[in-house]
């Protein structure tokens, strides 16, 4: 994937269809720089770095609709991120400009859909994802469902930026390698349990040093499945999914229990400029 260049890689963009300035649809828009502290070894925009954006960029959304995590304690409940699917279009360099837009885009079951896309500063697509919340009654530790929620909020009926929602990924067979991450304070989130973005972080770390060394990640997909909280100790790790050596299934387990916190996927393409 060649950075600051537009590339399909695992599949054509998808464009959204919207007008991103009609005021009657119910679109954040949000701008982000990227900073030096914002990117990768080669200075290209990190993929740790994009989720960060749009986590802020959605929590500043439902913070402006009135359904923020601190909002929903009040009624105890409270927002729990499953599922995100994210395809890669470009990894700009540092100092440049992002503009992500994102919108809740309906409801599957349980699952309440927030669609993000993200631009350079020529409108350029850099990013595409789709995430999937529950709502978790912080009494009982129990989804409940989303559809009364999603009625307030007034979702964006229009396709999603991505041909497939986030779904159920399989079980890795086996675990070709393996690290040990202990859970640090810094890794904590508002409902005080590990922040979707480390679980993220754990998985790239666990893919082998020479694939992040000369490749770029450009569709990553995860499962959220327990909480993890300060303390634990997290064994991450990976395994090929194909002969060509750039896709590979991520599990992350909770040392003391065994008991598997999170399952993601990777592909990755070659990062040589």
């Amino acid at each position: 994937m060649k950075s600051e260049n537009e590339q399909g890689g695992n599949g054509e963009i998808c464009r959204p269809d919207i007008d991103f300035n009609d005021k009657n649809l119910n679109i954040y828009q949000a701008q982000y720089p990227i900073h030096v502290y914002e990117v990768d070894p080669r200075g290209n925009l990190s993929v740790l770095s994009v989720c960060n954006f749009l986590q802020d960029a959605g929590s500043a959304h439902a913070a402006k609709l009135g359904i923020s995590v601190l909002e929903l304690q009040n009624k105890n409940y409270t927002w729990v991120l499953a599922r995100m699917k994210i395809r890669m279009h470009a990894y700009p360099f540092c100092r440049k400009q992002l503009k992500v837009y994102t919108w809740p885009s309906g409801c599957d079951r349980l699952f309440a859909l927030r669609d993000f896309y993200v631009t350079d500063s020529g409108g350029r697509p850099v990013c595409s994802a789709v995430s999937s919340f529950v709502i978790i009654d912080t009494g009982n530790r129990r989804p409940v469902r989303v559809q009364s929620f999603i009625d307030q909020i007034k979702p964006v009926g229009v396709p999603h930026v991505l041909p497939d929602k986030p779904v159920k990924l399989p079980e890795p067979e086996r675990l070709d390698l393996q690290q040990r991450f202990r859970v640090r304070y810094r890794d904590m989130d508002i409902n005080q349990h590990v922040n979707n973005v480390s679980y993220i972080e754990w998985a790239v770390e666990s893919a082998p040093h020479h694939i992040k060394r000369n490749h770029l990640i450009s569709e990553l997909e995860i499962n959220f499945l327990r909480e993890a909280v300060f303390g634990d100790c997290i064994l991450g790790g990976c395994r090929a999914e194909d002969q060509s050596d750039n896709e590979f299934l991520h599990s992350m387990v909770r040392e003391n229990d065994g008991l598997e916190v999170a399952r993601a996927r990777t592909v990755w393409m070659n990062g040589e400029l």
